[in-house]
């Protein structure tokens, strides 16, 4: 390996451990507070465009949001999942609105619609049709090492960040949602 060579790779290392962890040990993964969500495509495998591809951030426009990116299908993103719907449930009247996204890719789907059906999900359940390929992983800067990562969003900026939690702090998201309903009147 020439001098160049182990620079760069020593380079890549350090960034791609700035981009896990913060100086605080907390977890990152994608947009910052403030940042604004861009667009991009998923595969809807429940919601309203079923079997289409579409775009929901697109459909979600100015509407208070959550999207939920989830790298694998299982117990834990099941759980997350049902909070999810039941934080939409809770709130739909207020206009809030939830998304939740396997990165996996298409071999999730018969999961998702299982899923669906067994607990009653109204949100749209989305797969990245390319999986861990996908443009939108480097779009949103999804961190791989991170199973979880929660957008709550207005107007199309980012409100707050949550990720790499276990199920029983899906509460930061709820109350960051709630704190979001509250603080634009809705």
């Amino acid at each position: 390996m020439n001098k160049f060579t182990k620079t760069f790779f020593v380079c890549c290392v350090s960034l791609m451990t700035s981009l896990a962890w913060s100086e605080t040990g907390e977890v990152k993964s994608s947009y910052a507070v403030g940042e604004t969500t861009q667009s991009f495509t998923v595969m809807d495998v429940t919601g309203a465009y079923k079997g289409k591809r579409i775009c929901y951030v697109c459909e979600f426009q100015d509407e208070p949001n959550i999207i939920g990116f989830f790298q694998n299908t299982g117990d834990k993103t099941a759980e997350f999942i049902t909070q999810m719907n039941d934080l939409y449930l809770k709130n739909k009247d207020r206009h809030l609105k939830a998304v939740a996204v396997i990165i996996a890719g298409m071999e999730a789907t018969p999961w998702l619609e299982e899923l669906s059906v067994a607990k009653k999900i109204e949100i749209p359940l989305v797969v990245l049709r390319k999986g861990t390929n996908d443009l939108a992983i480097r779009l949103y800067r999804l961190n791989p090492e991170v199973e979880n990562t929660f957008l709550v969003n207005i107007n199309r900026k980012v409100i707050a960040n949550v990720a790499g939690i276990e199920t029983d702090k899906f509460n930061l998201v709820a109350d960051a949602a709630t704190q979001m309903l509250k603080d634009n009147n809705l």
